[in-house]
């Protein structure tokens, strides 16, 4: 029991002092208590240690996104599993059941996923949602003898966001990430590689990028759940696409493994994009958390965010 002769700060500073003989692992676990977390969602595209097709180390943008943000004043918990869909990352006992617990009143959690969600799902080993985000379900039977309802893709982010606010937290909606998919009116690419010669006639300034999957769709239902909760959205895809298409075809395939996954240059950019994306929503609440590194990423266009406010 605590001397009533030693007050509060008295205490307090001894409880300090016995950190520091402990040692920082200690003294580091008690000041990780007093600061926010910073949870990562999503697919491989935010989470990912494969290797690329010559050995080289593939990651997702959550992993060097800690590197933006001062770890006295925030913690990135990169949570993010690749493979999975908005459905079946809800469902997994792994991922969405066990993160939900974690996450306490000022945290901050980031929401992208749509990659691997097409769907109708038909069977449950399917891992796609259905596709939209109104109320539509489907029965699916499981081989044991249970049924599963299938949702929207809509309804899962929406439930998961919904049930992070309830506990206090700060969502944030990442529209799907870019995928190094190309199109030009004169070749015919295999996501970015051309297929054949380039014709003479080629010109590299018509080389467009995919924009989001199913044509955008996935897009535009992220922003529509935003603006249906009141939930601030950042148009992750466009702002990346907008940057590869400046930055060039061939530039941008080198950061990347496949259609799908970045090497780790490719990841830090898109983390850099992301953060670009948070600096830019009015009176951002991770400026003050930011690193070094965090504070020089200039703010995205204001274009690029809706802040989604409540009337």
């Amino acid at each position: 029991m605590m001397s009533p002769r030693i007050g509060l700060p008295l205490f307090c500073k001894s409880l300090l002092a016995a950190a520091c003989v402990l040692g920082v692992g200690f003294a580091g676990r008690l000041a990780a208590a007093d600061v926010p977390t910073i949870f990562v969602l999503g697919d491989s595209t935010a989470h990912n240690t494969a290797k690329g097709k010559n050995g080289e180390q593939c990651a997702g943008w959550g992993t060097p996104l800690a590197d933006y943000f001062d770890p006295a004043k925030a913690v990135v918990s990169n949570v993010a599993h690749a493979g999975t869909s908005s459905r079946t990352y809800y469902n997994n006992p792994g991922d969405w059941p066990r993160v939900i617990p974690q996450i306490k009143s000022g945290d901050f959690v980031l929401l992208v996923f749509g990659i691997n969600d097409g769907g109708p799902p038909t069977k449950p080993n399917d891992r796609g949602s259905i596709p939209g985000t109104g109320d539509e379900t489907v029965e699916l039977k499981k081989p044991d003898g249970s049924v599963e309802t299938a949702h929207t893709y809509g309804w899962y982010m929406s439930t998961m966001a919904n049930a992070a606010r309830d506990k206090g937290a700060h969502v944030y909606l990442l529209t799907v990430t870019t995928r190094n998919i190309w199109t030009n009116p004169k070749v015919k690419f295999n996501d970015a590689t051309p297929v054949g010669s380039l014709p003479a006639d080629y010109n590299a300034k018509d080389d467009r990028i995919e924009r989001g999957t199913l044509n955008g769709k996935y897009t535009q239902w992220t922003k529509d759940v935003g603006a249906k909760l009141h939930l601030p959205v950042f148009d992750l895809t466009n702002f990346c696409a907008d940057k590869y298409e400046k930055m060039g075809r061939e530039a941008v395939n080198a950061l990347y493994s496949d259609h799908n996954h970045t090497y780790v240059p490719g990841a830090d950019i898109v983390a850099a994009a992301v953060v670009s994306g948070l600096k830019a929503f009015p009176n951002s609440p991770f400026a003050p958390l930011l690193s070094a590194k965090g504070q020089a990423v200039a703010p995205a266009a204001a274009s690029y965010v809706s802040a989604n406010r409540a009337p």
